[in-house]
C-alpha cells in the first residue's frame, strides 16, 4: 500500500522538493507544461467529470511530480490516482530497465513469509503490511482442499512493493543494523550478491569460486566450490550473474560446471560436462537458461534448461574452426561464433533448437553485437589483410541479416567500430597509415534504406589507448562524448534533422573521467589540476551549458563522482597516498552529495565526515540511500528525507579499514568487504523496531 497523500485544501504546495517547480495557487487557474499554458473552462467539462478511461490516459502522461500535485487537488482524484497505483506506477517508470526486471525477479519471487518479514524491518504499521500481503490472489483449491495452482500476485504488484518500501526506508530517521553473517579469510577480487540477495559469491585469486547463501532454516553457510580458468576468456571471467539468471558458469581446461539457486534457497551443482579439447570461451544467456561453450578443437555446443528442471545438450554447432569464440545476444535469442575468417549466427526456434541465421566470411579480429543486438560489429585493431576496413551485419525488418559495404577511412584503417545504445548510429575510430598518433572518429547513421551514411567528417580525438578518451555514446543515443585533447572535450548532440551539433568545453585542467548521467541530461567532468567536478546539463533550446561545480578539498588523482541511478544526485569523494592523512584530523576526509534542483542547477544538499581516505560511495537502487566505505574502519549509510536533505542513517564499524561497501538490490543488506579479507552482510532495521526472531550470533565461516 502506497503512503498517504494528503488532500491540499489551502492552493499552496509549501516547501515539499517533490513538487519542485509545481506553481502554487495560480495553478488552479493557469497552468505551464512543456511550454504551453492551460486555461481551464468555467464550464463543468473539468476532469472530474471524464469517464475514468480517458482520466487515467490524461493522468498517465503526467510526471510523478505532476501526479503528486494533482493527488493533493481533491478527494475524488486523490482516490483515482491511490487505486490505479499511479504514483508507484510513475515512480517505477523511471528506473532503468535493468533495475526494474531486477525489482520484478524479486517480487516474482518472493514468498508470503519473506514479505511480510522485509516489511517489518522498517514497519510497524499492520495496515501497510496487511494492504501489500493481499497483493496475493490466493491459488484455487478444490473440495479435497488441494491447490489448483500457484500463488499469484495482483497487477502492479512489483511497482507498488518497491515504492511503499522505498518511502518506509525514506521515512526511518535511524537504523539499526544486524550483523547477519562474517566470511572470514576471503581473500577474493570479486564480490557479488545475487539479485534476491540470498546467495554471494566470491572469486579468490581468478582461479577458486565460493558460492554462500541461506535458507529459511538456517544461518548463512558455504553452499559450493568451483574452479575456474581466467585466462581462457580474456574479456571477463567464466562467471556470470544476469538480472533473471539463477545459475552460475565455472569452467577449468577441459570441464564444464553450472550451478543452480533453487527455489528453497540451496545452491546445487546441475551439470557437469568434460570436454576433449581446452574450453576457449564459454557464456551464459541472460535468463541463465542457456549455455554455449567452445573449445581449442573447434567444437562449439548450446545446452539448455528445460522445463523438468534440467540441463540438455540442445544443439552442436562444431565447425572446426580454431581459436572459435561464441557468445549470446543481448536477449539471449542468438548466439554468434567467430573465428578470424569466420563468422555465424545462429538463432533458437520454436522446437527449442538452435537453427543457422546468417554467415559472413569477412576477416575480423573482433567480432561483437551491438547493445540492442541488431547489429554484428567487425573489425580489427591490429595490422593485417582487411585491418583498413570494418563491415557491420545488421537485421532487416524481414528478419534477414544485410552485410554493409566495407567502411573505410581514406589513407588510414578503422581500428574500432563502436554501436550506439539503439543500434541507430555507430562510431568509427580511424587511424592513419605511419602515424600511428594520428587518430580520428566519424559518425554514420543508419538511413531508411538500410545504408550507413556519414553524418560528421574525421575528428580529430586522443584517445592513448585509455578506455577513459574513448569516445562513448550517452544511454539515450543523442549525444557522443569525445576527447579532443588531454584538456579540451566535446560533446556532439543529434537534432531532430539528424545532424550532429558539436558543444566544445574547455577542461583548462588534465581531467580523470568524464562520463554522462543515466539520463543522457546531465555529463561529469572530473578534474585533478584544478580539483574540482564540473557538470554540465542540457536543454534543447541552449545546448550543453554548466549546471555546477563541486569543489574537491586537496589536490591530486585520486578523487572520483557518481551519479545516482534516477540521476537527480551526485556524490563526490577523493583519497589519497597515507602520507597526506598521518595526522589524523577526524572528519578531514569528506563525500560531498549535490542535488540537481529541476531548474538548472546542481546544489550541495550533504557532506559525510570520514577519519581516513574514502574508497567508495554508493548509490543504492533507487537513489534514495548512499552508503561510504573508508579506511577509517566505517561506513556510513546516509538517507534522503522528505524534505529532500540528507542524514546520516547509521554507522557501520570494524577493527580493519574497509575496502568497499555496498547495497543488496533490494537495499535491505549492505554487503561490506575489510581489509582483513572478511566480508561483513549487515541487515537495516528501523531503529527501535521488535524483531519477531531476534537474530542469533551471525555466522563466522572461515574459509
Amino acid at each position: 500500500m502506497e503512503p498517504p497523500i494528503t488532500v491540499n485544501t489551502r492552493g499552496n504546495y509549501g516547501d515539499n522538493p517533490d513538487c519542485a517547480g509545481v506553481t502554487p495557487e495560480i495553478s488552479r487557474y493557469v497552468w505551464n507544461s512543456n511550454g504551453m499554458s492551460v486555461v481551464p473552462c468555467q464550464d463543468q467539462c473539468s476532469l472530474l467529470y471524464l469517464p475514468e478511461p480517458p482520466l487515467l490516459r490524461l493522468l498517465g502522461y503526467l510526471s510523478f511530480r505532476e501526479i503528486l500535485a494533482t493527488a493533493k487537488t481533491c478527494t475524488y482524484l486523490n482516490q483515482v490516482i491511490t487505486d490505479e497505483h499511479l504514483l508507484a506506477r510513475s515512480w517505477f517508470a523511471k528506473l532503468a530497465t535493468h533495475q526494474q526486471n531486477q525489482f520484478k525477479e524479486i517480487a516474482r519471487d518472493i514468498s508470503d513469509r519473506d514479505l511480510q518479514h522485509w516489511l517489518r524491518q522498517f514497519t510497524t504499521d499492520t495496515a501497510v503490511v496487511g494492504k501489500l500481503c493481499s497483493q496475493y490472489l490466493a491459488a484455487q483449491t478444490t473440495d479435497d482442499g488441494r491447490k489448483t495452482g500457484e500463488t499469484q500476485k495482483r497487477k502492479y504488484f512489483p511497482q507498488v512493493l518497491f515504492y511503499t518500501v522505498s518511502k518506509l526506508m525514506a521515512d526511518c530517521r535511524q537504523f539499526e543494523p544486524v550483523l547477519a553473517t562474517k566470511i572470514l579469510g576471503v581473500d577474493g577480487n570479486t564480490l557479488s550478491l545475487n539479485t534476491r540477495g540470498d546467495q554471494l559469491v566470491i572469486l579468490k585469486n581468478y582461479r577458486t569460486g565460493l558460492i554462500f547463501g541461506y535458507t529459511a532454516n538456517s544461518s548463512w553457510h558455504k553452499q559450493a566450490r568451483f574452479n575456474f580458468d581466467y585466462e581462457s576468456n580474456t574479456s571477463r571471467p567464466l562467471y556470470n550473474f544476469e538480472s533473471n539468471s539463477r545459475h552460475v558458469l565455472a569452467c577449468r581446461k577441459h570441464t564444464a560446471k553450472i550451478f543452480a539457486y533453487n527455489a528453497d534457497k540451496s545452491c546445487t551443482e546441475q551439470l557437469d560436462i568434460f570436454h576433449g579439447g581446452t574450453i576457449c570461451s564459454a557464456d551464459l544467456s541472460y535468463d541463465g537458461h542457456h549455455a554455449v561453450i567452445t573449445c581449442d578443437d573447434g567444437s562449439a555446443r548450446i545446452h539448455s534448461w528445460n522445463d523438468t528442471g534440467r540441463w540438455t545438450l540442445a544443439a552442436d554447432i562444431t565447425d572446426f574452426r580454431r581459436n572459435l569464440q561464441a557468445r549470446f545476444s543481448p536477449d539471449g535469442s542468438r548466439v554468434l561464433t567467430h573465428s578470424n575468417s569466420c563468422t555465424k549466427i545462429h538463432r533458437r526456434n520454436e522446437e527449442g533448437g538452435w537453427t543457422l541465421e546468417a554467415t559472413s566470411d569477412f576477416s575480423a579480429e573482433s567480432v561483437t553485437f551491438s547493445p540492442d543486438g541488431s547489429h554484428v560489429l567487425m573489425y580489427s585493431d591490429i595490422e593485417g589483410i582487411n585491418a583498413k576496413i570494418a563491415k557491420i551485419l545488421s537485421l532487416n525488418k524481414d528478419g534477414g541479416w544485410l552485410e554493409s559495404a566495407p567502411l573505410t577511412d581514406n589513407g588510414g584503417s578503422v581500428i574500432r567500430v563502436i554501436a550506439s545504445p539503439d543500434g541507430r548510429h555507430v562510431i568509427t575510430v580511424n587511424r592513419k597509415d605511419g602515424e600511428p598518433d594520428s587518430i580520428t572518429m566519424k559518425i554514420l547513421s543508419r538511413d531508411s534504406n538500410s545504408d550507413w551514411t556519414e553524418k560528421t567528417g574525421n575528428i580529430p580525438i586522443i584517445i592513448h589507448n585509455d578506455a577513459r578518451y574513448w569516445p562513448k555514446f550517452s544511454p539515450d543515443s543523442r549525444h557522443v562524448m569525445v576527447s579532443k585533447n588531454t584538456s579540451n572535450l566535446e560533446i556532439l548532440s543529434c537534432d531532430q534533422r539528424g545532424n550532429w551539433i558539436p558543444t566544445s568545453i574547455p577542461c583548462l585542467e588534465k581531467r580523470k573521467r568524464a562520463f554522462f548521467s543515466p539520463d543522457s541530461r546531465h555529463a561529469a567532468i572530473i578534474s585533478t589540476d584544478y580539483l574540482s567536478t564540473r557538470i554540465y546539463s542540457y536543454d534543447e533550446a541552449r545546448g550543453w551549458t554548466e549546471s555546477g561545480t563541486i569543489p574537491h578539498d586537496f589536490q591530486g588523482p585520486d578523487n572520483n563522482a557518481s551519479f545516482s541511478p534516477d540521476s537527480r544526485h551526485i556524490a563526490t569523494f577523493c583519497w589519497h597516498p597515507v602520507s597526506l592523512w598521518n595526522d589524523n584530523i577526524p572528519g578531514k576526509f569528506k563525500v560531498k552529495i549535490y542535488s540537481y534542483d529541476g531548474h538548472g542547477k546542481w546544489l550541495p544538499k550533504a557532506l559525510i565526515r570520514h577519519a581516513g581516505p574514502i574508497y567508495s560511495a554508493r548509490f543504492n537502487a533507487d537513489s534514495t540511500h548512499l552508503v561510504t566505505a573508508s579506511q577509517d574502519g566505517t561506513a556510513v549509510v546516509s538517507g534522503r528525507c522528505a524534505n529532500g536533505s540528507w542524514v546520516n542513517k547509521v554507522i557501520l564499524r570494524h577493527d580493519y579499514p574497509i575496502n568497499s561497501a555496498f547495497f543488496s538490490v533490494d537495499s535491505r543488506q549492505v554487503a561490506i568487504v575489510t581489509g582483513s579479507n572478511n566480508v561483513n552482510i549487515w541487515c537495516l532495521f528501523a531503529a527501535g523496531m521488535v524483531l519477531d526472531n531476534p537474530a542469533e550470533t551471525p555466522s563466522r565461516l572461515l574459509q
